[in-house]
């Protein structure tokens, strides 16, 4: 009976401990299958998250993209005569360069065509007119009528913005002459803010009798006496661009005469 009672006890302990392992191995698969949802879920935020990130950085760099669009059609519309400032001194190039008395004939006629809405003002207006004049070519008449008068101001900083005014003027024939100061050129413009350059064509509005009233001098101009100053303003372009600018682009200029003679003597002594 007692060895009955032993096999029992070993049974029972026996089942017991079967029991308890399957408990705990259930208990571990639960626990098991527990972290492996909790991966899943993890994983499928994560994927969330990078997605939303792609989003964000795609959305960014469109946003970055439109600003540098922005930026480039910003400076391309930049007007060139809002970076200029004036300078303490004329340009180098300055040539040919209208004395006191050309300079008040100037500021007068500048102010007839503005009356008269024969004239264009700044860099970007200006050069695109003189574009517009016939090339000069060998055939062209000399006697013949200049298509405009253009009218610089010396005192330019950055000095880039104009520096190429004098070759393209040449090219189409056009007169042209530096006055000192960039201020004063828009007021004789009629402008509110200071000009760099002004392009004068040679006829007025077309008049049939009727006149524009010239406020500085109080008196009536007509298209007639606006293209006879014209004229001879444009002549005098032209003979001072021969006194003061041909003699460099011929070589034959009095500093340039000294300074060949300067280097042949450093030459002949070394």
């Amino acid at each position: 009976m007692a060895v009955v009672d032993v096999v029992d006890d070993k049974k029972l302990k026996k089942e017991k401990k079967s029991k308890d392992k399957s408990e705990k191995k259930d208990k571990k698969r639960s626990e098991a299958g527990g972290v492996t949802k909790e991966k899943k879920d993890k994983k499928k935020d994560k994927a969330k998250q990078d997605k939303l990130a792609r989003a964000l950085d795609a959305h960014l760099q469109a946003d970055a993209a439109a600003s540098f669009e922005d930026d480039n059609d910003a400076a391309a519309a930049v007007d060139p005569e809002d970076i200029i400032k004036p300078a303490e001194e004329l340009v180098p190039f300055a040539l040919p360069l209208a004395d006191d008395k050309v300079h008040k004939k100037i500021y007068k006629l500048i102010k007839k065509g503005a009356k008269l809405k024969s004239i264009h003002r700044g860099v970007k207006e200006c050069e695109k007119a003189i574009k517009k004049c016939p090339p000069k070519t060998a055939s062209s008449k000399p006697d013949a009528t200049a298509p405009g008068l253009v009218i610089i101001a010396g005192d330019i900083s950055p000095m880039d913005v104009i520096m190429h005014f004098p070759v393209l003027c040449e090219e189409h024939g056009v007169p042209y002459l530096y006055v000192r100061s960039r201020a004063d050129l828009g007021v004789a413009a009629c402008t509110k803010r200071a000009t760099s350059v002004v392009m004068l064509k040679p006829e007025g509005k077309k008049s049939n009798g009727d006149t524009e009233m010239d406020d500085a001098d109080d008196k009536k101009v007509s298209a007639e006496e606006y293209l006879e100053a014209w004229t001879e303003l444009a002549k005098t372009a032209d003979k001072q661009w021969k006194i003061q600018v041909q003699p460099w682009v011929k070589g034959t200029h009095p500093l340039q005469i000294e300074d060949r003679e300067r280097q042949r003597q450093a030459a002949a002594s070394a």
